[in-house]
């Protein structure tokens, strides 16, 4: 192996482990992500009338925490399937919010 693939390959594996590709899952992560849905899934739920969009639970959370950044939503499915959003805090907190995916509640 020359000097360049050396370090392409290098590179690549560093880049690799970076963005977590290469770091080993445990248990609990694989079963939260097995608990996620992904945004076709979700999309379809509130199509069918079954949840509210994520834009509904953002602006719930948005009316509970103003001013707060949100970061993300993921809706999590289960009996009572959820959105967890989470946001930053004007005071610099980071809070997952659980919001009802069905009535919109604030859990």
């Amino acid at each position: 192996m020359n000097k360049r693939h050396f370090i392409t390959a290098g590179l690549t594996a560093l880049a690799l482990s970076v963005t977590g590709i290469l770091a080993p899952v445990s248990s609990a992560e694989a079963q939260g992500m097995q608990d996620r849905l992904t945004a076709g899934q979700a999309r379809n739920a509130r199509d069918a009338g079954d949840t509210i969009s994520a834009n509904r639970a953002i602006s719930i959370v948005r009316g509970r925490y103003p001013g707060a950044d949100v970061l993300q939503a993921q809706m999590h499915r289960g009996a009572s399937p959820r959105w967890v959003v989470t946001i930053l805090t004007r005071d610099g907190r980071r809070i997952n919010v659980s919001v009802d995916a069905r009535t919109g509640a604030i859990l």
